[in-house]
């Protein structure tokens, strides 16, 4: 099971990946909060600072390259001569004062 979560929590690469991790902390913010009001349990603490300090640190680690946004990028490998984009010179209108 533990297998499991850690793979979900995974891109193909080996990162750990933001969007799910963002996605899960933000759920389990969420969680505590009813768990709470369930038992009647006031917290007096400010719910969005919580929220806004661990975003703070996601965000952190996102730019420190420990959590990967997921995104791919390819780039074509060859490019043909057929499909080049041909630029004309563009003939000056505008007009010189004498």
């Amino acid at each position: 099971m533990l297998q499991k979560i850690n793979n979900a929590l995974k891109n193909p690469d080996g990162s750990y990946s933001g969007k799910v991790i963002a996605g899960l902390v933000s759920l389990l913010i969420v969680f505590v909060q009813q768990v709470f009001a369930v038992f009647g349990i006031k917290f007096t603490g400010d719910w969005l600072a919580i929220s806004a300090t661990i975003n703070t640190v996601l965000t952190i680690l996102g730019t420190l390259g420990v959590l990967s946004g997921g995104g791919v990028v390819e780039v074509p490998t060859t490019a043909k001569s057929e499909d080049s984009v041909k630029v004309t010179e563009v003939p000056n209108t505008i007009e010189q004062p004498k």
